[in-house]
């Protein structure tokens, strides 16, 4: 054990010989977090919630000192196995709540495709995502080659599978498909049109073949 560590050590010992709500505690905590801090010792990741979870590291380590066990390790080290539950919670939450809104966001799409007989309003994530999936292996095997068929103003390029695949969730606008294939302002007018003729029917058939609406 370092320096650093025995210092760290003693400092908590000592903090937790104070009552909870004591001056002294508080400062014997202060002194605690001024120098790790500036020790740079602590985990870093660079992900868009690591302030989060490093300030609700600090605030569970400072209001329970007495949990941490100088037989298991140093300081750092307990701060350390602290910050990185709390990343793991806050990561685990961000995924979750991805998830819910891929799940909104199909379920909003199959609504669309067909509004009579559309999904559960509040469906579980994994078959939504499921079903996400499968449509989506759909259009791109296109196993009766019958999407790759259906042209607009016959051309290969802009067929019924490539509009598809740009108008499931996330769906990519209208403006940026008229860009990306050079269409004239008639043509872009014309391509969600198309789109809903030719292509939504071929989808809702899917669909309903699989029971999903």
């Amino acid at each position: 054990m370092d320096e650093l560590d025995q210092k760290l050590c003693q400092l908590m010992a000592e903090a937790c010989t104070y009552p909870a709500s004591s001056l002294e505690r508080r400062q014997k905590l202060s002194e605690v977090h001024l120098l790790v801090m500036k020790s740079r010792k602590l985990w870093r990741e660079y992900q868009p919630y690591y302030n989060d979870a490093l300030q609700q590291m600090w605030e569970y380590c400072l209001q329970h000192p007495q949990e941490y066990d100088p037989t298991r390790g140093s300081v750092i080290s307990w701060l350390n196995y602290n910050l990185k539950k709390q990343l793991r919670r806050l990561r685990d939450a961000q995924y979750r709540q991805k998830q819910r809104q891929i799940t909104v966001t199909i379920t909003e799409y199959w609504q669309t495709i067909d509004p009579v007989e559309n999904l559960p309003a509040s469906p579980d994530i994994q078959p939504i995502l499921e079903i996400w999936e499968n449509t989506r292996t759909w259009v791109e095997t296109d196993p009766k080659g019958i999407l790759k068929n259906i042209l607009f103003r016959k051309r290969s390029d802009i067929n019924a599978q490539v509009l598809l695949l740009r108008r499931l969730p996330p769906d990519t606008p209208w403006k940026n498909i008229a860009a990306e294939f050079q269409l004239t302002p008639a043509e872009a007018k014309d391509l969600p049109k198309f789109y809903n003729r030719k292509c939504l029917p071929l989808l809702r058939k899917f669909g309903r073949s699989q029971g999903y609406i």
